[in-house]
């Protein structure tokens, strides 16, 4: 971060740090798109911006999403068929038993 004085001159003031974690797939997700450190993932690294393993700190942009909506919708519908399948298979077979109960008597 930079500081305008009234003079004109412009000072860093400072830097941005950037945590990183030894496993980031261990955080504790919470709401909102927030994470918590847990023991699994370790404790956090506070390292410069743009260096190393840290990433960069980019002013006036917007983050971009790395998710396809339309396949991410395509596999919600296949996984929604294949659980109304699952669900007819189930009471299809819930009627074969108790018909067969009946049949019995």
């Amino acid at each position: 971060m930079t500081a305008l004085f009234d003079n004109g001159e412009t000072r860093p003031v400072f830097q941005i740090p950037i945590a990183t974690f030894v496993n980031v797939n261990s955080l504790g997700a919470r709401s909102g798109n927030v994470w918590n450190s847990t023991e699994a993932s370790g404790d956090p690294t506070l390292r410069d911006a743009d260096n190393g393993p840290a990433g960069q700190v980019v002013q006036a942009s917007l983050e971009q999403s790395t998710v396809d909506i339309g396949t991410e919708f395509t596999k919600m519908i296949v996984v929604q068929r294949a659980f109304s399948a699952a669900a007819k298979i189930i009471s299809t077979a819930d009627e074969m038993l108790e018909e067969l109960i009946r049949t019995k008597r």
